[in-house]
């Protein structure tokens, strides 16, 4: 398995290497989805306290287990969701590096693999969205393709972006180029209640907008006002119904807060449970009707603790030590 080693990934390790038992590790800028045909967590890439990794895992059990299979090459902020209609995870695109030096350009992909009993496959398209990292992604249930929106390209320089994409299961498609204004580590998820796709926050602010995706249109909502978040993530809940959103950067600093929508507004319902983070990876588990949280960071340390939410409250599954992350300026 081939591993990207930099100085620019901001990290060192300060303790002894994680056991197999410890799972992935501490890990940031990972992505994860759940697996409803096998009734599975994965969790793809990220950076490590040494490396940007391209591994896959499971969380099953309350265990992580390595797969130990051939697949994308090392990233971190890939778009990343499961295909309910074809029983298949998509990712699409990312980065070579965490941050990188200020110059950096040329790191971000577009390319697109699914994965499928436990066999990654990249798939040759011949249209594409543009290369990109911290993109949103979210599968549409009832339309049956994947949404992307956003991210940023570091092509020549770093750009912002406000286009959205849908993937049939075989080719890319252009749908839309308004809506919510460019950015990147916007929160996504689908809502089957209301058959739209629903967008929070993001880069730039950050922002504190909530948009809703149909097929055809964005349209803002108008909520109450709510926080800005950055890098919050968003999954929704199939047991109770409602969209959960968590973790997130505020403008001055990381958040620990849980919040869920109840159309038209947000409503903050724990500001317990893991520690404030962002960078963090979530998804949920419609088997044990739990959200799972790994990993993230705090700018100053690294995570690879798992946690649990069982809609009232955050349970620590596993703790593993956190890495000191050495500031290098990024």
């Amino acid at each position: 398995m081939r591993l990207i080693l930099s100085c620019a990934l901001g990290l060192m390790t300060v303790s002894l290497p994680q056991s197999a038992s410890q799972g992935p590790g501490v890990r940031n800028a990972h992505a994860m989805v759940f697996d409803a045909r096998r009734g599975e967590t994965v969790l793809f890439g990220g950076a490590d306290a040494s490396a940007v990794r391209g591994d896959t895992w499971l969380w099953h059990a309350h265990e992580w287990r390595d797969l130990a299979i051939v697949g994308p090459e090392p990233r971190t902020f890939p778009g990343f969701a499961w295909d309910a209609t074809r029983h298949e995870a998509v990712l699409f695109g990312g980065r070579r590096v965490l941050f990188g030096p200020d110059k950096a350009t040329n790191t971000v992909l577009s390319d697109t693999w699914v994965l499928r009993d436990y066999t990654w496959q990249r798939r040759q398209v011949s249209s594409a969205p543009p290369p990109r990292a911290e993109a949103s992604m979210a599968f549409d249930a009832g339309r049956g393709v994947t949404v992307l929106f956003g991210g940023y390209t570091d092509v020549q320089q770093r750009t912002r972006l406000g286009d959205t994409w849908e993937w049939d299961g075989q080719a890319w498609s252009l749908r839309a180029q308004t809506g919510p204004d460019p950015r990147n580590g916007a929160a996504l998820a689908y809502d089957p209640t209301q058959r739209r796709v629903v967008l929070f926050g993001g880069s730039g602010g950050p922002r504190d907008d909530t948009w809703t995706w149909d097929g055809q249109q964005w349209r803002r909502v108008a909520t109450p006002p709510t926080p800005g978040r950055y890098n919050s993530l968003a999954a929704y809940d199939s047991r109770r119904k409602r969209i959960i959103r968590t973790t997130g950067w505020d403008g001055s600093g990381r958040v620990r807060e849980t919040w869920l929508f109840e159309t038209p507004m947000w409503r903050l319902v724990s500001s317990a449970g893991p520690s404030p983070r962002n960078h963090s990876a979530i998804a949920f588990d419609e088997r044990s009707g739990r959200l799972v949280l790994h990993g993230g960071h705090d700018g100053e340390l690294v995570f690879g603790d798992t946690w649990e939410w069982d809609g009232r409250r955050w349970s620590l599954r596993q703790a593993v030590e956190p890495q000191r992350r050495v500031d290098n300026g990024h």
